[in-house]
């Protein structure tokens, strides 16, 4: 019974998606910004302890997202998700709050710490920020029309670029190391971007199937969703419009990795095409649920491959 509780437990916290976040976390700092600026990973910036706070103030605060949202959408999920509800029958919503706040809190205070650790106190504010977004997200955001995606979007690339933010300013408190490796700030930041807008876009087109995912639940209970509001044709439209943004920066993307001599980065970057091209295709043809949460499958593999081709700036340099 307790296995069964637990399993249950890591399916509400998205366990998964945790997992991505740490990777793609910990890969922006051991295989980006370190091999770029020649720096040891742990040592000259953050240090593991720090690190770690990072890390785990922004599980905490994405866990108490998940949670939060899932109170909000009992209603529509009963027919979005029937019979996979967690909150409301295997987790009662009251625990289900206890947990939101824990977890919250928890995160805010690591990333209040952190932020003093590194004497910039007021990045705490990206902390309380990323909180506050994710309750208004849950209670009022999604059911609104782009909104939602866009917030949804922009704490995806958050949790991709803080990590060069705090690295940053660890570094400037080390004198010595900030001054030989400041040369190479502009380079980094530019990759950074890069895995941020990748990380904004994508979330962007896996928010938008999943808003005609749940097309019937919103529907059925008045959330105001893009899909809702202007129709699943209309959200196909999107989807397909992100879809060759998303081919043409990645081939942009190419070419500037193509002349900053990054052979196996710019290879790499094939891949990503092939799968941007297969989900064209997939959105073009797609005409049900099923096939829709298929559609999903391929995009959070858009997602995995760009994390990973950050390991061959391990090779670049």
């Amino acid at each position: 019974m307790g296995y069964i509780f637990m399993k249950e437990v890591f399916r509400l916290i998205r366990w998964h998606n945790l997992v991505i976040i740490a990777l793609s976390m910990s890969f922006i700092l051991f295989f980006v910004v370190s091999p770029i600026l020649g720096t040891s990973a742990l040592l000259d910036g953050m240090s593991g302890i720090q690190f770690s706070l990072l890390i785990i103030s922004t599980i905490l605060i994405s866990v108490g997202g998940y949670i939060v949202n899932d109170i909000f959408d009992i209603n529509s999920d009963s027919i979005n998700k029937p019979g996979k509800n967690i909150v409301g029958s295997i987790i009662g919503v009251d625990y289900a709050y206890k947990i939101y706040w824990l977890t919250t809190i928890s995160g805010v205070l690591m990333g209040l710490l952190l932020s003093y650790l590194v004497n910039q106190i007021n990045f705490g504010l990206i902390f309380l920020f990323s909180a506050g977004l994710l309750w208004f997200y849950s209670q009022k955001y999604q059911c609104q029309p782009i909104v939602g995606n866009l917030v949804i979007s922009l704490l995806s690339a958050i949790s991709f670029g803080i990590v060069w933010l705090f690295e940053f300013y660890a570094l400037s408190n080390n004198a010595s190391v900030f001054v030989d490796v400041q040369t190479q700030f502009p380079l980094v930041t530019r990759i950074v971007l890069i895995y941020m807008g990748f990380a904004f876009i994508v979330s962007f087109l896996r928010e938008t199937i999943k808003d005609i995912e749940d097309y019937k639940g919103d529907n059925r209970f008045g959330c105001q969703t893009f899909t809702v509001k202007y129709g699943i044709s209309a959200s196909r439209i999107l989807a397909l419009a992100l879809s060759y943004l998303s081919l043409v920066l990645a081939i942009l993307v190419q070419y500037f990795f193509y002349n900053a001599d990054f052979f196996y980065t710019t290879s790499a970057f094939f891949i990503i095409d092939f799968l941007i091209i297969i989900i064209i295709f997939k959105i073009h043809s797609a005409t049900n649920k099923t096939s829709y949460s298929k559609l999903a499958t391929f995009i959070k593999l858009l997602m995995l491959t760009g994390i990973l081709s950050m390991v061959l700036f391990l090779l670049e340099f």
